[in-house]
């Protein structure tokens, strides 16, 4: 919380020229700032309440009982209240920016989420507030989160701390549908979102995160909520003293916790970096990982750093299991540095730490993969001045292929494609995949959709496999590999692959009606509202804009 950093100490400062506390001691205010600072904040509303209570109109309790309020989700309340206390002048000279920055900050968050609905998940442990638009999104964020809070609960139910790991509720959900909201309502600016890649965050309480529709594929939405939602369990159990190489790590082990086991190895993607690195002996450190991967300089960057801080846990959990994380968990939440606190858990330095860390992973025999692409978030942009009216997706992008010649066979492979001459446009993309090879993902992708509007499965199924093997993010090759096998009348062999492209691109009608056939067939009560949802988006394709 950036802009509250050094408020506690504004706090005490207050309450001493008072003569409500010694200089040393802390006040109920700091006491309460403390406790928000260390995401433990039903405890601080009680504190606040009782401020509000006995001592209304002193400034340290109008300024927590402020904080407290945009934490809690009612920004207009918070700005309105901060606003008073700045323009009234009560605050010392030189310690006014800091509120101000809250206050600015409230006021555009409540700009923002002005017209958001709101809807409780299914067991109500959170609260999803959204746009119109993204009210498609809910249903399968609500079980997700549910799903995670219950297995993130068992995984960190061993630290005795059940008020955090176990949260009451309802944490609060924002979905943006414009990646420029993510910067309104945050301290990121747009150009550091867009060069990292940044989509969501968890801070002030909150998960936020940008709507899959703001982006040209879509991404992996829904392990990017769990994600977050992890770092929530975090700062909570951590007193919000946790690393962030080590936050980033735990969050990455376990954001697909709410479908499987904690890990799930490592993506080709991410093997090939780790490779890289170690041939290059190069990695992101983890000083410059603080404070905050957002602030890494590109994609590919905030990609191997991810990529580092997955295997640091994986090895730390191999090593010692979710007891050495407990272990360390305590330690930094009782106060020890990170140093302090790996030799305490685990009986040594923070770099032997690291030397034994990457000594394993030097043995795992990583594979760096010539020619694999790093898969990169692509914004859909607005017209300037026509903010919410994005431009089309773009169907061509052959200006993805690096070779010329391949490029050119790839371009009029479209351009067939886009008249009807499906024959013909397979005939070119078979041309650019003779140069590329099988997988590229924006040639064999696009020939195996094409395969599967001829009608030659096998083919589209042949064609689309290596490129999910080896970018299994992408929802493409997962909805051609659904629709290939719906068709070949196994509804069963479908369903994984039409579930896997709704958890990165769930804008796209194909996927639910697909998985609407899928469901219907295999006599699930759920088909009926993947029906509701391949209406609602081809209504949205005949009748509007792309969404």
């Amino acid at each position: 919380m950036r802009p509250m950093r050094g408020l506690a100490a504004v706090l005490v400062l207050l309450a001493s020229a008072a003569g409500a506390a010694r200089p040393r001691e802390e006040s109920g205010a700091a006491r309460a700032h403390r406790l928000m600072q260390e995401w433990r904040v039903e405890e601080a509303e009680r504190e606040v309440k009782a401020l509000v209570s006995s001592r209304p109109r002193d400034l340290e309790t109008v300024l927590v009982h402020a904080e407290l309020r945009f934490l809690q989700g009612d920004y207009a309340g918070a700005a309105k209240q901060l606003r008073e206390v700045l323009q009234g002048g009560r605050l010392p000279m030189g310690e006014a920016s800091e509120w101000r920055t809250l206050a600015e900050l409230a006021a555009s968050t409540a700009e923002v989420t002005g017209g958001f609905s709101e809807q409780l998940s299914p067991r109500g442990h959170f609260l999803l507030r959204y746009g119109p638009r993204d009210a498609l999104l809910v249903p399968y964020a609500g079980e997700a989160l549910e799903r995670a809070w219950e297995a993130l609960g068992e995984d960190f139910a061993a630290l005795g701390d059940p008020e955090a790991v176990w949260p009451a509720g309802p944490v609060r959900v924002e979905i943006y549908g414009e990646v420029v909201d993510l910067a309104r309502v945050s301290t990121l600016t747009l150009k550091e979102i867009e060069t990292s890649g940044t989509i969501a965050l968890c801070k002030w309480n909150r998960l936020m995160i940008v709507s899959p529709r703001a982006l040209v594929r879509g991404y992996p939405w829904l392990d990017t909520l769990v994600h977050e939602y992890v770092h929530y369990i975090l700062s909570r159990v951590s007193r919000g003293t946790m690393p962030i190489w080590l936050h980033e790590g735990l969050a990455k082990f376990l954001e697909r916790r709410w479908r499987g086991p904690p890990g799930g190895g490592l993506t080709p993607a991410m093997e090939h970096l780790l490779a890289s690195a170690l041939a290059r002996k190069r990695f992101i450190t983890f000083a410059e990982m603080h404070p905050s991967m957002a602030k890494l300089p590109s994609q590919e960057d905030t990609a191997l750093a991810f990529a580092e801080v997955y295997t640091v846990v994986e090895y730390l959990h191999k090593r010692s299991g979710f007891s050495g994380i407990h272990r360390l968990i305590k330690e930094m939440s009782s106060g020890a540095g990170e140093g302090r606190a790996m030799m305490a858990a685990l009986g040594m330095s923070m770099e032997d730490f690291e030397r034994s860390w990457q000594g394993w992973l030097k043995g795992r025999k990583l594979k760096s993969r010539g020619g694999l692409l790093q898969p990169q978030l692509k914004f859909r942009k607005a017209p300037p001045g026509r903010r919410g009216k994005r431009e089309p997706i773009e169907d061509d992008d052959s200006g993805e292929v690096a070779d010329p010649r391949a490029r050119g066979f790839a371009r009029l492979g479209g351009m067939l494609r886009a008249r009807g001459r499906l024959r013909a446009a397979a005939a070119e993309y078979e041309k650019a995949q003779g140069l590329l090879g099988a997988a590229h993902p924006a040639v064999a992708g696009k020939l195996a959709r094409t395969y599967l509007e001829l009608g030659e499965l096998d083919r589209a199924i042949a064609a689309a496999d290596p490129v999910r093997e080896l970018y299994p993010e992408l929802a493409g090759p997962n909805v051609t590999l659904g629709m290939a096998w719906l068709k070949k009348g196994e509804p069963q062999r479908a369903l994984p692959y039409l579930e896997a492209a709704n958890r990165v691109n769930p804008f796209d009608p194909t996927v639910h009606c697909g998985l609407e056939q899928a469901l219907s067939a295999l006599k699930s009560p759920l088909a009926a509202r993947e029906a509701q949802a391949c209406q609602q988006l081809m209504n949205w394709s005949l009748h509007s804009p792309p969404p």
